[in-house]
């Protein structure tokens, strides 16, 4: 066990984004919260948030979590990180991965894949046991994704509440989405009981709360968007994109950000570069994932001109300025799985945030935010499978004339200050910290 604790400068406890909260009378104990993260607490903004806002709010919140490579100057000094390597063998998420990797023989790769899953399941318990001891006594569990409710369910006592956040349709990611249907099954009535167990459970949006309550039979399933922050622009646009990546002059900047990995729509921007009307753009790929390498070697081959960059990614703290700096925020996301079509990608509020324009996919999700907003169109959505579409979906937003240009990064502006912004989702996670802990006494 190797915990580590990082902190930032104290804030008003007494406020949560906006959001005003009682704080704890004179001599009363804070209420405390244990969050359990099986995954890098690095660039993970929505943890970051969550953990900020009970903070503010008058909680202390002990982050237990596989991996915090930066800093957490952004959180307040009622944060605590743990970080708990998993012991044994290093079957955790990141591991080399049977399901994804092509084996000759079927009994082998067989074999193999139930060593892995059997691994990496005792990895979890074990993590589990561990995330539940550094904690020590706490109010409430907050369990991020199935992976968290799964490693520290089965060591709690009935009385201990636990709010799920379903970052994601789990079962339709991933591994889950490789395993044979009798283990899918089996896998889903696990989740079943899990959610059972759990006093509230929230996610990222409406639609996945529809089917989340469908699924495990749970009303009151509640959408926690993954917003940012409302956020002031310099009053100068911000180059710091254009120059990491060293685009010179008025060259167009797409920019795609977050994970570089499978049906993400990042093949399908390289060959937008070779349509018509778009022989001068470039394309800025900024994040980290399986694909990251692959992606690399192929901006350096000669078709794209050295119009393709791949960029390390920056921290939650610094990225609007690097994405204010695009002149579209790109993001056709492939058809692949029923979590993919009924996403709304962090990606997206953040570019509204900064005011970047958005080429999204034509999901119902992403149009209605897209699409229809109040004040206008605050991009354009197209079919994420069709180069020409998105080819076009670009083209319309580049070949507007600059006033019309500036009116459209207004409208994305002023829809992240009016609807889409933390200060205003983190009204309902506080909504069901105060309905849990009130039903807890």
């Amino acid at each position: 066990m190797s915990p580590e604790t990082t902190h930032g400068p104290g804030r008003d406890p007494g406020r949560a984004n906006g959001t005003v909260s009682e704080p704890p009378a004179p001599g009363a104990r804070r209420p405390r919260v244990g969050m359990a993260l099986y995954g890098d607490l690095t660039y993970d903004s929505r943890v970051r948030r969550e953990a900020r806002s009970l903070a503010e709010a008058g909680y202390d919140v002990t982050i237990v979590c596989l991996t915090a490579r930066a800093g957490a100057s952004d959180l307040p000094e009622s944060v605590k990180v743990r970080v708990q390597r998993s012991r044994g063998p290093a079957v955790i998420p990141g591991s080399s991965n049977p399901f994804f990797v092509a084996r000759r023989g079927r009994v082998v790769a067989i074999r193999g894949r139930v060593a892995w899953l059997v691994a990496y399941a005792r990895g979890l318990r074990a993590w589990g046991r561990l995330a539940v001891a550094i904690a020590g006594p706490v109010d409430v569990w907050h369990a991020h994704d199935l992976t968290g409710l799964a490693a520290v369910v089965p060591h709690l006592r009935r009385h201990v509440p636990v709010v799920y956040d379903s970052h994601e349709l789990f079962l339709e990611t991933g591994t889950a989405l490789r395993l044979p249907l009798p283990a899918r099954l089996m896998l889903r009535a696990y989740e079943r009981w899990l959610v059972s167990r759990a006093s509230a459970v929230i996610t990222v949006n409406e639609a996945l709360a529809s089917v989340l309550e469908r699924r495990y039979r749970r009303h009151g399933v509640l959408a926690v968007h993954n917003c940012p922050d409302r956020w002031v622009p310099p009053v100068e646009r911000p180059t710091v994109l254009r120059e990491a990546a060293g685009v010179l002059g008025n060259a167009p900047v797409i920019l795609y950000h977050g994970a570089l990995s499978a049906n993400r729509g990042v093949e399908q921007l390289m060959q937008v570069l070779l349509e018509p009307g778009l022989q001068d753009a470039h394309l800025v790929l900024m994040g980290f994932g399986e694909m990251q390498d692959e992606y690399t070697r192929a901006s350096g081959e000669p078709q794209w001109g050295n119009r393709v960059h791949v960029l390390e990614p920056v921290r939650p703290t610094e990225l609007l300025l690097w994405v204010a700096s695009a002149d579209i925020g790109a993001m056709p996301i492939q058809s692949a799985t029923l979590n993919l079509r009924l996403s709304t990608p962090n990606k997206l509020f953040e570019c509204l945030a900064a005011g970047t324009p958005v080429v999204a996919s034509d999901f119902p999700a992403i149009r209605r935010i897209v699409m229809g907003d109040p004040n206008g169109v605050l991009g354009a959505v197209c079919d994420p499978a069709d180069v020409r579409a998105i080819a076009e979906a670009i083209g319309s937003i580049l070949r507007l004339a600059p006033s019309e240009l500036t009116e459209l990064r207004r409208r994305c502006r002023s829809a992240a200050d009016e609807r889409w912004n933390w200060e205003l989702e983190a009204r309902t996670l506080l909504a069901v910290y105060e309905e849990v802990l009130s039903r807890r006494r």
